[in-house]
């Protein structure tokens, strides 16, 4: 019996801490896939990754249940909101006033580490550069050569508070819309 690929699927795996959970079930159950098999092939190909960080992983799974899958940096979306620190984007994009400030040099940091995805071999790095100022401004971040000076104590709060802070606008944004639906009967 000849194996055929059967697609391809793409999912966003937490690095290092990836566990059987219903966002990957929903993926590979229906190829008949292994959960726990694919979460420990993947926790130790990014061991080394810091925990946590989104990875993009593309699976090709074959009709006799074997697989492989590829992995790639987190989206630049994820690099800029975390540079900038900032839990969300600006809704108004570059319309309306910045959200978060990240310098020159950041944006050429986060195209290093994009041009190691396959998608990118061979791209020219301006190019790329040119690509996350783009992604930058129509979210709402302002890009420059130092930081500017409203932005200037951005670097005080920590990283780790930014997923919390997301947590918060979702109930915030959530309260508004249930308040809403309320006040218009």
């Amino acid at each position: 019996v000849a194996m055929s690929i059967i697609g391809r699927f793409r999912m966003i795996v937490p690095a290092a801490t990836a566990k059987p959970s219903p966002s990957i079930g929903q993926a590979l159950g229906p190829l008949g896939i292994n959960m726990m098999t694919f979460c420990k092939e993947f926790n130790a190909r990014t061991a080394k990754v810091r925990p946590e960080v989104p990875i993009q992983v593309t699976l090709v799974p074959r009709s006799d249940r074997t697989y492989k899958f590829m992995m790639r940096t987190p989206q630049v979306k994820w690099f800029l909101l975390r540079n900038a620190r900032v839990p969300n984007g600006s809704a108004l994009g570059d319309a309306g006033p910045p959200v978060g400030n990240i310098t020159l040099k950041e944006v050429y940091h986060i195209a290093l580490a994009k041009r190691l995805d396959p998608p990118f071999v061979g791209v020219p790095l301006r190019t790329m550069c040119m690509s996350i100022m783009h992604t930058a401004r129509a979210m709402g971040i302002k890009v420059s050569r130092e930081l500017l000076p409203e932005f200037s104590k951005r670097n005080d709060q920590p990283v780790e508070t930014l997923e919390e802070l997301r947590k918060q606008l979702r109930l915030q944004n959530k309260a508004g819309r249930k308040g809403g639906k309320g006040a218009k009967k």
